[in-house]
């Protein structure tokens, strides 16, 4: 199916279409650690901000400033109080969020990213799995929140392209090469991939979806996928890797095979009716 280049460890495909669909995700690798990191940066941060508004707090009680380059303490910070809690949870995530965003830029300013198939060992391979380590715990903050938009800020931020008006239920996405147009919805427990291992490869390729499109609960979209403005991927199917949806149809099974015309419900009583033989329904 495929046979080796001579640079950088990149495969040539020898056939136009990948006739697999395999795993998703990474190996643990040293730069998991990466992790630790974050923490201890977003934790800092933390500490600073809650050294200098508890510190106030302080000086408020017993007129006595532990900091001498703090500065007046003024007494509406009570009412502030009360956010303190959530407001450490927004600042870790947005400290963390723009620090691996940080890191996410030098490692494509290092080696940047390109589509095509990679033996393990490769450059691109470990970068591969050096971005995903990098987005991976700012993602998981951002899941975590109770807000809707907060992990489609995250996302933009790590190299993805979602477009306005975008609906993100719970899921996964891969953070790079990976395209969604305006008004776009994508349902429960759906996965988006630009990248897939499959033994001691991985592939990494672009998926790019429409605008008004919707992709189904339980789905998978595989890398190279494009789905055509107003396509609609049924629940419980999955694409294959390159496969193209063409817009203003329903698409389902696993993998996709069939395709249907997207009716109204008084298309569908009618069509229902001509199958029974019955006299059109009310």
């Amino acid at each position: 199916m495929f046979k080796e280049s001579k640079m950088n460890g990149e495969l040539e495909e020898t056939e136009d279409n990948i006739k697999y669909i395999s795993t998703s995700g990474v190996y643990n690798t040293p730069f998991s650690l990466i992790i630790l990191v974050q923490l201890f940066v977003g934790g800092l941060v933390l500490y600073i901000v809650n050294a200098w508004f508890l510190g106030h707090l302080y000086f408020l009680l017993t007129g006595i400033s532990i900091y001498p380059f703090s500065s007046q303490a003024l007494w509406y910070e009570w009412f502030l109080l009360p956010l303190n809690i959530y407001g450490n949870l927004f600042l870790f995530f947005i400290v963390v969020s723009l620090f691996s965003a940080g890191i996410f830029r030098l490692l494509n300013y290092f080696h940047p990213p390109r589509e095509g198939v990679f033996f393990r060992g490769s450059k691109d391979w470990k970068y591969m799995h050096r971005r995903f380590w990098t987005a991976y715990f700012p993602i998981w903050l951002a899941r975590a929140l109770p807000l809707p938009w907060v992990d489609i800020v995250c996302y933009n931020l790590l190299g993805a392209r979602i477009g306005k008006k975008v609906v993100i239920y719970e899921g996964y996405i891969d953070p790079l090469y990976v395209e969604i147009g305006d008004f776009t919805m994508t349902s429960l427990n759906t996965f988006i991939f630009s990248h897939l291992i499959y033994h001691d490869k991985v592939l990494i390729r672009k998926v790019k979806i429409g605008k008004y499109c919707i992709v189904g609960p339980q789905s998978i979209i595989s890398p190279g996928t494009i789905m055509e403005n107003e396509a609609i991927l049924g629940a419980n199917s999955y694409t294959w890797i390159g496969q193209r949806l063409k817009g203003n149809l329903i698409h389902v099974g696993t993998p996709v095979k069939k395709s249907f015309p997207i009716q109204t419900v008084e298309q569908s009583k009618e069509k229902l009716s001509r199958v029974r033989g019955d006299k059109p329904l009310p």
